[in-house]
């Protein structure tokens, strides 16, 4: 559930990890002068110089030492800088962190009031002149389907509806004591112990300026001409005030519902007052489409054609019943942004002419928002086949599986006591509703809130340390088990990924400020070998979301 987070304007802070980070990162102007592998340095005198410069700047500004210092605040997968031919010769590197770009484009859902001292370009004066808003409606969030909900509130109160562990899935936790965790940060090697080196592949998509930046600069768009402020009460432009308290929901996301959501007015719930965290936890639309088409093309949905059929025949489009089924399990659905992102694929004129059909196993703890999802999924239009809500907690559903496939089950008992039941035709159950296989496992953790840019002091966001699952026990002392970051990636890659096929995928979503050094230390620790690839979501020419991709694709 991530993208909180994304509306953050704060850039993260430079990492400084162990001894190789000062290394790997590309240090700021003001720091060139410290640095120890000779990247950049021009030579003491010059470097002297330069800096005596920029102190005679800061001096004249009044105040202008702070703003040039949070200029230089920098994402790590922004700046680090490229380390695949420094591997020292006493360590060694079994995974390599590949980086690379995506640049998504959306249309500008945020007219906001130009400033006084700015002339308004055409374009956005058509944007705040808007002759259609005259006598505009008031806002009409109710849904067309039964049971009638406004989306300004969840459909129960979420804190009645937490699932819990099994009683079968803990009896087996009581059996194999848990171990404590660690990163790995020595291997052995032919016998011989050493440490691990990380190294950073830049792909050449992330050199430069985004391809929306350079658009900008030539369109002559620069930063007094896009001096913005938002308009009031959340206001996008079609006259709808946010009709939450600013505290649960503040205006900021009030008025970006429709990048989440792109048929939000439709009757989409997200969530209200009692519920809040949906409005800075599900992935807006946009990313969760580009996220999917990866995944499809990792996967190679759209090259397993039926035999005799090419790729656009629309009769192989009818026969379901003859296709093989792709499982995609979204560990944490929410109000199922990346649900029903997965399902679309089903539309996609190559996935359908293909052989396969994608099966998305939403997963949830929480069973209002499974609630949600079956609603905003069926205002998409998904099939009723395509998707099934299992309420259950995320750590037992990956413990189910073991090289992508479902574990023996002797005596399994339901997480959920509402079998068979359904919202909006969408089937909903407990664990009991698993498939007998998996093929690819989308994780996305709670970060920790809208402070997660705060992790370590803005020295980047550690998956170890920032994220915490806590699970519930089913017992009269009301227990919790607590899982971090580190752990869930190993329970996932042991969950879908297959030696002997080399075959499964594991995607994680993660936040822009994401250490990627310590996330690629989780990987090696959780088996993973050869190469994983961190790519940063561009939206707009801002960096919103890092997306990790792990297996054999």
């Amino acid at each position: 559930m991530a993208a909180a987070e994304l509306n953050e304007a704060a850039d993260a802070a430079v990492l400084d990890i162990d001894n190789q980070t000062s290394k790997d990162v590309t240090s700021s102007p003001s720091n060139k002068r410290k640095r120890s592998d000779g990247d950049d340095q021009t030579g003491k005198d010059s470097n002297s110089n330069s800096n005596n410069k920029r102190r005679k700047k800061k001096k004249g500004g009044g105040g202008g030492k702070k703003q040039h210092h949070n200029k230089q605040k920098r994402n790590w997968i922004e700046v680090c800088s490229e380390s695949i031919t420094r591997i020292p010769s006493n360590c060694v590197a079994p995974v390599t962190c590949v980086i690379t770009r995506s640049e998504i484009e959306e249309e500008p859902l945020l007219p906001k009031q130009v400033g006084d001292d700015v002339t308004q370009s055409e374009d956005t004066k058509h944007t705040l002149d808007r002759d259609d808003d005259d006598g505009a409606d008031e806002v009409d969030c109710s849904s067309n389907n039964e049971p009638t909900e406004s989306n300004t509130s969840s459909i129960e109160h979420p804190a009645n509806n937490i699932a819990t562990l099994s009683k079968s899935f803990v009896d087996t936790l009581s059996k194999e004591p848990k171990q404590p965790w660690k990163i790995a940060t020595t291997l052995q090697v032919n016998g011989e112990e050493k440490k691990v080196f990380i190294p950073v592949q830049r792909h050449a998509s992330t050199n430069g300026p985004t391809k929306w930046q350079q658009n900008q600069k030539k369109q002559g768009r620069n930063k007094k001409g896009q001096n913005y402020s938002h308009l009031p009460d959340g206001d996008n432009g079609d006259g709808k005030k946010n009709p939450f308290p600013k505290k649960a929901v503040p205006d900021k996301f009030w008025a970006q519902r429709k990048r989440l959501f792109s048929r939000y007015d439709e009757g989409i719930q997200i969530g209200g007052e009692d519920d809040p965290e949906m409005w800075y936890s599900v992935t807006p639309e946009s990313i969760g489409l580009h996220i999917a088409n990866r995944m499809a093309s990792m996967m190679n949905l759209d090259r397993k054609s039926a035999s005799g059929t090419g790729a656009g025949d629309a009769s192989n489009t009818q026969c379901n019943d003859l296709k093989t089924e792709t499982v995609i399990i979204d560990a944490f659905c929410g109000c199922g942004g990346n649900s029903i992102a997965f399902a679309r694929l089903n539309k996609n004129k190559d996935v359908a002419g293909s052989n396969t059909r994608v099966k998305v196993i939403a997963v949830d703890n929480n069973l209002s928002r499974l609630k949600m999802a079956a609603n905003n999924a069926s205002i998409y239009g998904i099939s009723k086949e395509d998707i099934v809500l299992v309420h259950a907690d995320a750590v037992e559903v990956v413990n189910a599986y073991e090289g992508g496939s479902r574990k023996n089950v002797q005596s399994e008992i339901p997480t959920n006591d509402r079998c068979c039941e359904t919202y909006f035709g969408f089937a909903v159950g407990g664990v009991e509703l698993l498939p007998d296989h998996v093929d690819a496992l989308f994780l996305s953790p709670p970060w920790g809130g809208m402070d997660y840019d705060n992790n370590e002091g803005k020295s980047g966001f550690d998956p170890v340390n920032g994220i915490t699952l806590e699970s519930k026990i089913h017992n009269k002392e009301g227990d919790v088990m607590k899982t971090n970051g580190g752990e869930l990636l190993n329970m996932a890659a042991k969950a879908v990924l297959s030696e002997s096929k080399q075959e499964g995928l594991v995607v994680a979503f993660l936040p822009r400020n994401i250490d990627g050094i310590s996330f690629t230390r989780v990987a090696v620790t959780s088996g993973i070998k050869g190469s994983i690839e961190l790519e940063q979501n561009v939206v707009n020419g801002k960096v919103k979301t890092v997306t990790a991709y792990l297996g054999h694709v």
